[in-house]
């Protein structure tokens, strides 16, 4: 009896990268990890806009200013909290 078959079957795939992303992506990836199947994922979650790390590309301007404000980065600095304060304004 065979096994059944895949109804999305795999393609193999060539591309290349940089010599740094490749040796980042083995120290990265453990030896029990499928490097396919981690690049598939990662593939996945750019095309699908990967709501997990909420992606900038869909903020306004204003909306990562006003984030910025309530950082705890900024409150320790005043001199930059002015600057994005400053630039609300003009936008």
């Amino acid at each position: 009896m065979s096994r059944k078959r895949s109804s999305d079957p795999a393609k193999p795939c060539t591309f290349s990268m940089p010599s740094s992303m490749h040796a980042r992506l083995n120290n990265h990836i453990s030896f029990e990890m499928s490097r396919s199947a981690w690049i598939t994922s990662a593939i996945e979650l750019k095309l699908n806009g990967d709501k997990a790390n909420d992606s900038l590309d869909h903020w306004t301007t204003d909306e990562i200013l006003q984030e910025l404000l309530y950082s705890q980065r900024l409150k320790t600095n005043p001199a930059a909290l002015e600057i994005v304060r400053t630039l609300r304004l003009l936008l």
